[in-house]
This record gives structure tokens, C-alpha cells and sequence, in this order.
């Protein structure tokens, strides 16, 4: 083993399936050194009936990792956690709006309970950016969220949801954004100790189980996820993708339990976003 693998160890595929073996979520995994990307494999699994719900893809190293818009999303051995979870009917969300809550609101809990003085800290950015800072405009993303679901004859088969955190990664290692995407961060550099990515696995499948539970609230998970936002009451500038890319600024005064974003523009008139068709940036 070069010192480069000893800085930055490998999961614990052993204790994760000691830990997960009776659980929903994270059951069985489909675990990878490199690879081109988590959601194609999880795609190729998903699909085959004998695949249950709650398997996990995951990998060390991802090399053409997608991000939403088709933005690279790229991860150096064995520092960040690439997860694709696969969602079968029996566990998805009565309406299928609520998936990237859950997953926000997943992600949000479990990095909590492995670095819990970040716990103040830890906020979304609508629809699908896991931050850190107090405010938007001081905030770093430490983390992405990607949705894609399938569906046969109107009704949805499956759902991968796709999970990629900064975990352990130095400044120089982290992925490059574009000029008015938040900055990136990972929580290695916000708490300046590295983290156990085994840990932070484990707390992510088992915060997804609680929020799949029959007995957990669609309500409440909507206000704990809506409580996350740090894009409300904040000034944007939005970009609708479409036949006509029009942008305006306004503020971003709520959201739906659909998840749509509602906007007031300059003008006093609200809009309301739908996540695929829009990207909000501060001014």
C-alpha cells in the first residue's frame, strides 16, 4: 500500500454489512473501487427484479460522475462518499415530490451525527446542494443530491437516488465548480480532523430508514426539510432552462410540499419553480 491509500482509508465493507445486515437500506452493496459513475451501475441493478429495495452502488472513486445538468462531479480515491441508493415502489414516497427532501433531510442528519459541531452549520440549498455556512452567501457546498426515477406504463418501478458528499478531501482535491456555483468545501476542511467515512455511510442508510418508516410524517418532514433551506428569504436571480431562457431576480419566499420554489419578483408577482426547469443564484 502506497501512503497515499494510508492517508485516505477505504470503507469498512465488513462493518457496514455487520451493521446494515437486517436493515432496510443499505442491505446489500455494490461496492467499487473506480468507476466511470454510481447511477449508471445502480441503473443496470435497479432494473433486475431480483435486485431488492434499499441496495446501495457505492465507490471510492467516481470518474465521470454527473451532477444535475449534466455537470461533472468528480471524486479522488477514497475521500468523498458515492452513494446511489435504489428505491423500489414498496419504499418510494406516496408523491414522489418528496424524494429530494428525503434525501436532503438524509444527508443533513447523518453528517450531524458524525460531525455534530457542524450541526449548526449544515443547510440546503433548494433544490438539491447540501451547504455549510450560515447564510447563503457565505455557504460552501459539501455535498450534492441526484434524482432519477423510471417509470413503466404512468406508474414509477424504481428510483436511484444518488448521494456524493465531501468527506476528506484537501482544498486542492475538491471539484472544480463553475464561477457562480457556491464554492465547494468538504467537512474535513470545516472541522479540520478526517473523518470516518465508514461512520458517515452507516448514519446516512440508517437517518433514509427512518424517513421511509410507514410511521414517519410527510408533514414533518416537509417542515424539517423546509427549516434546512438557507435559499429562503434570500435575494436570487433565477435562470428557467427552456425554449426561451429568460432570467429575473426576486426572493425566494417559500416552498410547496410539491418542493416548488415560490419566488417574488421585483415587480410583487410570485412565480412558482419547478426544480428541473430553473437554477437560482445569489445576484
Amino acid at each position: 500500500m502506497n501512503s497515499h491509500t494510508n492517508h485516505h482509508p477505504i470503507l469498512d465493507i465488513t462493518r457496514i454489512a455487520t451493521n446494515l445486515k437486517h436493515a432496510v437500506i443499505g442491505h446489500n452493496i455494490d461496492y467499487h473501487g473506480a468507476i466511470a459513475s454510481t447511477m449508471g451501475v445502480a441503473h443496470q441493478l435497479a432494473v433486475d427484479p431480483a435486485t431488492r429495495s434499499g441496495t446501495l452502488v457505492v465507490a471510492e472513486e467516481q470518474t465521470a460522475g454527473l451532477g444535475r445538468l449534466q455537470r461533472q462531479w468528480h471524486a479522488p480515491m477514497g475521500q468523498a462518499l458515492l452513494v446511489s441508493l435504489i428505491l423500489k415502489r414498496e419504499h418510494l414516497p406516496a408523491n414522489l415530490a418528496q424524494l429530494p427532501m428525503l434525501a436532503g433531510v438524509a444527508a443533513v442528519r447523518a453528517i450531524a451525527s458524525v460531525t455534530p459541531e457542524l450541526t449548526e452549520d449544515i443547510g440546503l440549498k433548494w433544490p438539491n446542494d447540501i451547504m455549510l455556512g450560515e447564510d447563503l452567501a457565505h455557504a460552501r457546498k459539501v455535498g450534492g443530491i441526484l434524482i432519477e426515477t423510471s417509470f413503466v406504463r404512468d406508474q414509477v418501478d424504481y428510483a436511484i437516488v444518488g448521494m456524493g458528499i465531501n468527506v476528506n478531501q484537501e482544498e486542492g482535491a475538491l471539484p472544480e465548480v463553475p464561477a457562480d456555483a457556491p464554492p465547494p468545501t468538504s467537512l474535513h476542511l470545516a472541522v479540520g480532523r478526517l473523518l470516518d467515512r465508514t461512520a458517515l455511510l452507516i448514519a446516512l442508510c440508517q437517518a433514509w430508514e427512518e424517513l421511509i418508516d410507514p410511521q414517519a410524517s410527510p408533514h414533518d418532514i416537509y417542515h424539517e426539510w423546509r427549516n434546512l433551506l438557507l435559499t429562503l428569504g434570500q435575494p436570487v436571480t433565477v435562470i428557467a432552462h427552456g425554449d426561451s431562457d429568460r432570467r429575473f431576480a426576486g426572493v425566494a419566499i417559500d416552498v410547496t410540499a410539491d418542493g416548488a420554489l415560490i419566488v417574488e419578483d421585483n415587480a410583487g408577482r410570485s412565480h412558482l419553480l419547478d426544480a428541473g426547469d430553473v437554477t437560482t443564484r445569489l445576484p
